[in-house]
């Protein structure tokens, strides 16, 4: 895949996930109990996986040192949607338990693709 298309899939699959993230759900939904371990945590921890994956790849192309930017950016993105959901109007609730799992996934991503380039560079 070509850095031009990539660049459109990670910023849209980005946009997605804040999209996804802040849509109202309806219904009386009870104040959310801190819990790590659920299947919702997984899904949260996949998906900014994928995110930082994906912006450490697009920096990569440009940039030949660690994508400090990058992953501060995903964070940036983790903090404030957890943020929104308990700011705005929108029934939702701010989530420790979420913010957890979203950091867990960005360092999990981290750990991966540094592992990707150690396990691929060429000597």
């Amino acid at each position: 895949m070509g850095k031009t298309l990539f660049k459109k899939v990670t910023f849209a699959y980005t946009f997605l996930i804040i999209i996804i993230s802040l849509i109202p759900i309806p219904g009386n939904f009870p104040f959310p109990e801190f819990k790590l371990f659920e299947f919702d945590k997984l899904i949260h921890l996949s998906m900014y996986f994928a995110m930082s994956i994906m912006w450490i790849r697009l920096e990569s192309y440009s940039n030949s040192s660690f994508p400090v930017k990058s992953l501060l950016f995903v964070l940036l993105i983790a903090s404030l949607t957890e943020l929104l959901q308990g700011i705005l109007p929108i029934d939702r609730y701010s989530d420790w338990a979420d913010f957890i799992a979203n950091s867990s996934g960005i360092l999990l991503g981290i750990v991966a693709y540094s592992l990707y380039i150690s396990k691929n560079k060429q000597y």
